[in-house]
C-alpha cells in the first residue's frame, strides 16, 4: 500500500469497532506508540478499554472507528461527548501504527470523522487534546480548522498530568479542507 499522493477521506474507511479492534489495541500498545499517550497500558486496562470501545456505537453521541486503507487496519478513531467549560461538547482522539505515520492517513480519518459527525452532532464543539510534543496530532489539528484555544495541564491517563494543547471545532462552519 503506498500513496503517491495523499489520501483523501475517501480513500478511508472508517469501520466499526470489533473484535479485530483489540489486536489493534494490542499492536499500538508499544513505548513508542504511547509516547505522547502516557506510556503502554496493561493487558486489563487493554481489554477495558476494548469493551468499553465495543458499546461505543451511538453516532451524534460516542463512536469509536477502525480506520482501514485498501482494507488494512491502521489505526482507530473516535469521538465522545464532554463537558468543558459548563459547555457540552465532543473530545476527538485518533492513533496510527507507527508504519502508517506521515502518510495523511490521520488527516483523511479525521477529515471523514468530521464529516460524519456533523450531521448528526447534538453540540457545536469539537476538542482535541494532543500534547506540545505531538506534531502529527497538532498538525491534524490545523489542517481541519481547529482553533488552538489554550495549554493546559490535563490528566491523561488518570494519574498522569502533563500540558496539553486544547484546539476547539467549530461545527456549524465546519468546511472540509481542500487540497
Amino acid at each position: 500500500m503506498d500513496f503517491a499522493i495523499a489520501p483523501s477521506p475517501d480513500s478511508i474507511a472508517l469501520l466499526p469497532w470489533d473484535e479485530n479492534g483489540l489486536h489493534l489495541l494490542r499492536a499500538m500498545n508499544t513505548p513508542v506508540q504511547k509516547v505522547h499517550l502516557g506510556g503502554p497500558e496493561s493487558e486489563e486496562k487493554l481489554l477495558d478499554r476494548h469493551t468499553r470501545y465495543l458499546a461505543y456505537r451511538q453516532p451524534g453521541d460516542t463512536e469509536m472507528l477502525r480506520i482501514a486503507v485498501e482494507g488494512e487496519t491502521v489505526g482507530s478513531i473516535g469521538y465522545w461527548q464532554i463537558e468543558r467549560a459548563s459547555e457540552q461538547g465532543y473530545e476527538t482522539g485518533w492513533e496510527l501504527l507507527q508504519a502508517h505515520h506521515g502518510r495523511g492517513f490521520g488527516s483523511a480519518a479525521a477529515t471523514a470523522l468530521v464529516a460524519r459527525l456533523k450531521p448528526v452532532a447534538r453540540h457545536r464543539y469539537v476538542f482535541a487534546f494532543p500534547t506540545p510534543e505531538n506534531p502529527g496530532s497538532n498538525g491534524i489539528c490545523r489542517k481541519l480548522g481547529f482553533e488552538l484555544i489554550a495549554l493546559e495541564d490535563v490528566e491523561y491517563p488518570k494519574g498522569v498530568v502533563s500540558p496539553h494543547n486544547i484546539w476547539r471545532l467549530d461545527l456549524s462552519a465546519w468546511l472540509p479542507p481542500t487540497g
